[in-house]
């Protein structure tokens, strides 16, 4: 049974949106041949909170995660946008991919990929360019507009796909894995870089880890997700505040107590 977790927005300047997910399953097959993936899974997102998804490979976690951004339908049960049922892609939740080099397009320059999607809110070319100008400097990458994106290495290449999403004006973040192909150094600096951003815009935000200490590091709340069909089977909630340091917060006694924890359910 998981432990009952009572959640608390983070500090931060934008009024947010309230994530529900209510008895989501998602399987794929039909009859005999059907195969859940995700059945019974209840979570509740308030405005603000920075959310970690971990669970053993191949559990469901992506399946989850596109579920939760509309881009997969659920077999049974909804996500609810402040109470709306959400079947679709919802105008306020961006999403950060794994595969940031495929979501940039190679012919357009930097600027204009983080511009591109603000073409469908009817915004004339001079505010499109000045907003993504402004999501750029937020992440450190000011004044590198003109740059295409194979000019880049991986880890800028993220901050663009970040910084498109953060225009878009997003509500809700969600991202899968977003620093799985990197090195360590700029997974550490990107790190650092969501938790700055998580703090100073107060956007919800929804990640997605295979990786535990990651999870603990970033998050205001770690929801475990596994078993067969997978489900929540424990939420730990931090407790490190806004303040986060690469060292001295892996080196809290707490990290060490939540990842043994979290270990510990995952492999029993």
């Amino acid at each position: 049974m998981s432990e009952t977790v009572t959640a608390t927005a983070s500090p931060g300047i934008s009024t947010g949106r309230t994530l529900s997910v209510r008895g989501l399953g998602k399987s794929y097959g039909t009859g005999s041949a059907e195969n859940w993936i995700i059945r019974q899974l209840d979570l509740e997102v308030p405005p603000g909170e920075f959310v970690a998804i971990v669970g053993p490979s191949g559990v469901g976690k992506t399946t989850l995660l596109r579920s939760l951004s509309g881009l997969v339908p659920p077999s049974e049960g909804g996500v609810f946008i402040d109470g709306v049922e959400c079947n679709e892609p919802h105008p306020e939740v961006g999403v950060v991919f794994q595969d940031y080099s495929r979501s940039l397009l190679p012919w357009m320059t930097t600027l204009d990929n983080v511009a591109f999607p603000l073409q469908g809110k009817g915004m004339k070319k001079a505010e499109r360019l000045s907003i993504a100008e402004k999501n750029l400097a937020a992440v450190g990458l000011g004044g590198k507009g003109h740059l295409y994106a194979w000019e880049m290495s991986g880890g800028m290449q993220q901050r663009v796909a970040i910084a498109r999403a953060l225009a878009y004006e997003s509500k809700i973040l969600l991202m899968d894995e977003p620093f799985a192909s990197v090195d360590a150094q700029t997974r550490l600096d990107l790190e650092d870089l969501v938790v700055d951003l998580h703090v100073n815009l107060g956007v919800t935000i929804i990640l997605v880890t295979h990786d535990i200490d990651e999870a603990l590091y970033l998050a205001d709340r770690v929801v475990v997700i596994a078993e067969k069909p997978a489900h929540v089977v424990d939420q730990i909630v931090t407790g490190f505040g806004s303040h986060r340091d690469q060292v001295e917060t892996r080196s809290d006694p707490r990290f060490a107590e939540a990842r043994g924890r979290i270990l510990t359910r995952l492999r029993s």
